[in-house]
């Protein structure tokens, strides 16, 4: 046995009780039973004992069991897995109970499990037994999103009855958006595609790359709001200085130097007592138009740059074009020309001179282009020279606006406030108010964009995209091809008959390509519930023989919950399909034997799957079905999964 198989699942209850349910490897098992004798608690109980965050039990067997546990197998390895059932009212337990060895026994009550452990640690264990993760990694990881875990096989196991003839859901936990994420991220490594450490560094790098763009955005807004409070804060400056608070020639430039300017005039140690004078606005106007002659001169060079850029780029493909004519010369052997006529032989210099004119031209066009090719860049230089000296310019020319109108903005105050005493208190007030409620005077802890740029080009390498994405067309396509070769063996009706089915791994989805007509067809355009069974099984087949194929760690076992469950609706849940092993038999019937054939024929031809049917139907007419019903449940027998005479537990 190549993959981990269910021995037994069992069911410990409050007075020693012990229910096993036995299944073997490498076959088909069949429990079959009427309404609410717990054959779906089967699935909630491998789910329960896989580490599910929620008991999904339901209330009859929470009542009356005080655990419930799985078996597994190996060839002769054996892995016991128990967790104690909560109450009816409480969601789920922390106690598990994981065991490794040979011929390992059932317990026979709760005192009797060995290995006690939390949930997380449970999980870790089966992970390393089935071949989870093939990295070291820190028990902390053990929750981290898009890590491959124990948790993630469930879709690969089991098809429930909210999955099994679905139109939308795909796979087991698909519905649910909590964990549909995981099971996208996680499904290129069970198919081999990738291992648990690209899918970590791909998560990782998709949060980097996530938080560059905004470390990026905060830079831009940062500098764009760092020239705005330089631009505020000299106003304030200059303000200072006619009113007499600062000394008239000091002089500011850096950023440091204006905040420290302003908190020294707060403490009044910078107060001069000079009058405020009409000259400084002339300074400013004066440096403003010395400003703005320089950034027209700028933008002149820089209309200039450009323009010879275009121009060159037009000259450079006209060069090459003659170039390329001119290319043709070197194959007519110019140096080769006779000085004798090829018509009449008679002494003549004329070819000579033509080939002597071709040469010349094709080395000046070869120079030209050279020189093109020189200039062309150069150019480009100087045009990025330009452009970062006008943005300086652009900058000067804000931070003077800024000065002149704070000196016209002072002026303006000046007429309302009749004293300078006044002037100074309410011009200390702004500053005040700006320094301590619009200057951030915390230590910026910005982010090392290099060491970000870094970390992304190192995680890119190692999560390396282009060959994990070649591996995964490849496990599609094998996918796809069994699948397809799955889907002609069961029951269809048209779109599907004859179609070939794809699948998709991101979504995951699948899609027909319908057969004649080459349509291509998603799971809406179906329209059966027929077709979708089919679509599903032959799915669920073909992802367990890639699997085999891959040795991939998802355990060896695919439960169905009814496959008769499009076929007999209308006669309710009590239905017995032995009642029509004799005499004729209509479509439903034969289709639902079609899939029965299908199960014992494709688990024959597995090495280590282990198909567990859970069904209303009985072919008591089929030996092999027969041979296959571990368990059987009917009204009349009164036989369950529990008993009813099973005591209830006292917390129930």
């Amino acid at each position: 046995m190549k993959r981990w198989n269910v021995l037994d699942i069992f069911f410990l209850g409050v007075e020693g009780q012990r229910r096993i349910v036995t299944l073997k490897p490498d076959q088909v098992n069949i429990i079959t039973g009427a309404s609410g004798t717990g054959k779906s608690a089967l699935i909630k109980a491998i789910d329960y004992c896989l580490g599910s965050s929620k008991c999904e039990l339901p209330a009859h067997v929470r009542r009356r069991a005080l655990a419930v546990g799985v078996r597994w197998a190996k060839g002769d390895e054996q892995i016991i897995v128990g967790r104690i059932t909560p109450p009816v009212g409480q969601q789920t337990s922390g106690r598990m109970f994981v065991s490794k060895g040979r011929d390992l026994e059932i317990p026979s009550s709760v005192d009797r499990f060995e290995g006690s452990s939390t949930v997380s640690a449970a999980k870790a264990f089966l992970e390393r037994a089935f071949g989870i993760g093939d990295t070291d990694s820190p028990a902390t990881d053990f929750v981290s999103k898009g890590r491959a875990s124990v948790r993630q096989v469930t879709p690969y196991l089991f098809l429930t009855k909210e999955v099994i003839d679905s139109e939308t859901v795909l796979l087991h936990g698909l519905e649910k958006l909590e964990k549909a994420k995981d099971i996208v991220a996680t499904l290129p490594y069970f198919l081999r595609a990738t291992d648990e450490e690209s899918i970590l560094a791909e998560r990782r790098l998709r949060q980097l790359q996530r938080g560059l763009e905004i470390a990026e955005a905060r830079e831009q807004a940062k500098a764009s709001s760092d020239s705005l409070m330089m631009g505020r804060a000299l106003g304030l400056l200059t303000e200072a200085r006619q009113i007499g608070l600062v000394r008239a020639g000091a002089s500011f430039s850096e950023e440091q130097e204006v905040l420290q300017a302003l908190r020294e005039i707060l403490s009044g140690r910078m107060i001069e007592g000079e009058q405020p004078s009409d000259d400084e606005l002339s300074v400013l106007h004066a440096s403003r138009r010395q400003v703005l002659a320089q950034l027209e001169v700028v933008r002149r060079r820089s209309r200039a740059t450009k323009s010879a850029i275009r121009e060159s780029s037009g000259y450079q493909g006209a060069v090459k074009q003659q170039h390329e004519k001119l290319m043709l010369v070197d194959h007519l052997k110019l140096s080769d020309v006779s000085h004798v006529c090829p018509v009449c032989d008679s002494p003549s210099d004329r070819g000579r001179e033509v080939a002597a004119a071709l040469q010349s031209a094709l080395f000046k066009v070869r120079n030209e282009s050279m020189v093109a090719d020189r200039v062309k860049p150069q150019l480009l230089e100087v045009d990025t020279e330009l452009d970062s000296e006008a943005q300086r310019l652009n900058n000067e020319l804000r931070r003077i606006d800024s000065r002149i109108e704070g000196w016209l903005g002072q002026s303006e105050r000046a007429r309302e406030l009749t004293s300078l005493a006044q002037l100074h208190s309410h011009l200390k007030g702004r500053i005040s108010y700006f320094v301590e409620n619009i200057v951030d005077e915390s230590p910026r802890l910005g982010v090392d964009l290099e060491a970000l740029r870094a970390e992304i080009d190192e995680l890119e390498a190692l999560a390396n995209r282009d060959a994990r994405n070649v591996r995964l067309q490849i496990a599609e396509r094998k996918v796809s091809g069994f699948a397809s070769e799955a889907l002609k063996q069961l029951p269809t009706v048209a779109p599907c008959v004859g179609a070939e089915l794809e699948f998709l791994s991101r979504g995951p989805d699948v899609v027909m390509i319908e057969g004649g007509s080459n349509a291509v067809l998603r799971m809406p355009d179906v329209g059966s519930d027929q077709n979708y069974l089919a679509i599903h099984i032959a799915l669920c087949f073909a992802l367990h023989r890639y699997f085999e194929l891959v040795n991939s760690p998802v355990p060896g076992l695919l439960v169905l919950d009814q496959v008769s469950r499009p076929y007999f609706p209308a006669k309710g849940d009590d239905y017995d399909v032995s009642e029509i092993g004799a005499g004729v038999e209509d479509e439903d019937t034969q289709a639902m034997r079609q899939h029965i054939d299908f199960l014992f024929r494709e688990t024959k031809l597995r090495s280590g799957l282990q198909v567990l049917l859970i069904e209303h139907a009985y072919f008591a007419d089929d030996a092999r079905y027969r041979e296959a019903t571990r368990e059987r449940w009917t009204r009349k027998s009164k036989e369950a999964l529990i008993p009813l005479d099973w005591p209830v537990r006292k917390d129930a």
